[in-house]
């Protein structure tokens, strides 16, 4: 249980840190090119496309912590 907790708290992180990088990636790109706004866009869309590929991998491994779970658990007997 704890170990699913951490990495959803770590998923949280990743997608605020990758979301900063495109975007502050974006600005100084901009200002080193003079071609604001569309490097800026570029960078934060990117950081987007980035937090959404972390959470759709923690979702695989949670549901595949799930699915190791319930086929190890012994079948209920029915009465």
């Amino acid at each position: 249980m704890w170990r699913i907790a951490g990495t959803t708290g770590a998923v949280g992180i990743e997608i605020a840190v990758a979301i900063a990088i495109g975007y502050l990636g974006g600005r100084w790109l901009d200002h080193k090119f003079g071609t604001t706004p569309w490097l800026t866009c570029v960078g934060f869309f990117s950081g987007v496309g980035a937090a959404v590929k972390a959470i759709v991998r923690v979702t695989r491994q949670y549901k595949r912590g799930l699915d190791e779970n319930e086929t190890k658990k012994p079948p209920r007997d029915r009465q």
